[in-house]
């Protein structure tokens, strides 16, 4: 359990790192937006990041069934913001940036953490 969890929230570490440290400011450096959807975004992934901590501390307890309950409190959070990604942001940044878009996929999939 503590090998999978591990790799899980490094590989979440990273994606909200790639979308916080490269989109986001690109998103809002080309629309003027900065209290847009990419601040609903960084909120959400704050929450994210505190159950991800929440969690790694029932993982570290052996504590199986809080660490199922946070996991369903984050899977509900993860599907509802993928929903606002995939349906608002992404396609508004595909407008933006598709110009830079090679660009900023080179630097999201650079970023490590």
């Amino acid at each position: 359990a503590r090998s999978l969890f591990d790799q899980f929230q490094a590989s979440m570490t990273r994606h909200l790192a790639m979308e916080e440290e490269v989109l986001f400011p690109a998103f809002e450096s080309h629309t003027g937006m900065t209290s847009g959807p990419t601040q609903v975004m960084r909120m959400e992934h704050t929450q994210m990041r505190d159950l991800l901590q929440e969690m790694d501390k029932a993982v570290a307890a052996s504590n199986q069934a809080g660490y199922l309950g946070l996991s369903e409190t984050l899977n509900m959070l993860m599907q509802q913001h993928n929903l606002k990604e995939e349906n608002m942001l992404y396609p508004m940044s595909d407008r933006v940036l598709g110009s830079v878009r090679d660009s900023l996929i080179h630097d999201m999939e650079a970023r490590t953490s």
